[in-house]
């Protein structure tokens, strides 16, 4: 992207004009969601995995399922954009969950495709790749300036510093654009975007704190179904991700002139650092979003935690059910 362009871009986002009242809003809202993969082998097998290419179990498949059809049939959600990492257990969970939007809404909204992306993958552990996380080589190394100097072929961890950059580019060339966009149409014509961001927990992480410096203090909240007595962490550290949950936020454009309902949090920037979000708000709707596997158990037998294979009879065919039983928890 050109200079011109990113100049005309932020000069979008920091200067935005306030609204008088009974105009047609430019910005309605998004509504975000940063997901974690489905289970996978590696996860099971307690691997550092970061750049590796870890395949999906059969519990991880039945999660992003689950995933699917929550946000597409009980959430009733329609998304409008769809980000992957090109880490397959990432982008096959984002799948499953496209496939779910196209089986509810293909006939009356347009179901985007999944766009998978390399800025979206998660830490690469350098030469500690598939170490057992809790070994000692793994817990002795995991500091960025390590380095073995008895292997002269040992690859660092990558640095936060690293992934920061990579989850400003992604918000740069992905995120940030949908929010500077100017409708010409009333707010009742306005179709909300409906984000999903499919990634690593570790990146996810790098990637909410990214997204937070990005608005002024006075305009974060926390929205009234976060219980604060389970989510008393400092915000930039909030969110924590199990397979498959997700961190749900919603952006709005700020209404000075209303109150915003929801819970003041800790300052994360001062408003006199100039956020690019400045006429923003944003809310914290669910942290570690986890509905979507009540009651999910995981198959007997260690079929569970085995890799998914694509060409394999579904999970039930393993078993003829007996025709007296009713209670199909087991499975």
């Amino acid at each position: 992207m050109c200079h011109n362009f990113f100049y005309r871009f932020y000069s979008r986002l920091l200067h935005h004009p306030e609204q008088a009242p009974g105009q047609p809003s430019e910005f309605s809202q998004m509504r975000l969601f940063l997901v974690r993969h489905g289970e996978t082998e590696h996860n099971v097998a307690g691997l550092l995995a970061g750049v590796s290419d870890s395949r999906l179990t059969n519990h991880g498949v039945l999660q992003t399922q689950r995933l699917g059809a929550y946000l597409a049939t009980h959430r009733n959600l329609k998304l409008t954009h769809i980000f992957a990492s090109d880490l397959q257990r990432a982008y096959l969970t984002a799948e499953e969950v496209r496939k779910h939007q196209s089986s509810r809404w293909a006939d009356v909204h347009r179901v985007p495709d999944v766009v998978r992306l390399a800025l979206l993958r998660e830490q690469d552990f350098g030469s500690l790749e598939l170490v057992p996380w809790a070994s000692r080589r793994a817990q002795s190394a995991l500091t960025p300036q390590h380095h073995d100097v008895q292997d002269p072929h040992f690859r660092p961890q990558e640095t936060k510093e690293a992934m920061t950059s990579r989850a400003e580019e992604f918000l740069i060339n992905s995120v940030l654009p949908l929010l500077a966009t100017v409708s010409d149409h009333s707010d009742a014509d306005l179709t909300p975007d409906c984000v999903a961001i499919v990634s690593h927990g570790l990146f996810l992480a790098v990637l909410w704190r990214t997204i937070l410096s990005k608005f002024r203090a006075s305009s974060v909240r926390m929205g009234p179904e976060v219980d604060p007595v389970h989510h008393n962490k400092p915000l930039p550290y909030l969110p924590s991700w199990g397979n498959t949950s997700f961190l749900e936020v919603t952006i709005e454009a700020r209404q000075h002139n209303r109150s915003i309902q929801g819970r003041e949090l800790s300052p994360t920037t001062r408003d006199g650092d100039h956020p690019i979000l400045n006429d923003r708000k944003l809310t914290i709707v669910t942290v570690n979003g986890r509905d979507h596997l009540a009651g999910l158990k995981r198959t007997r037998g260690g079929l569970g935690s085995t890799p998914h294979d694509e060409r394999q009879k579904r999970l039930d065919g393993f078993f003829k059910r007996p025709k007296a039983t009713t209670d199909d928890s087991a499975t």
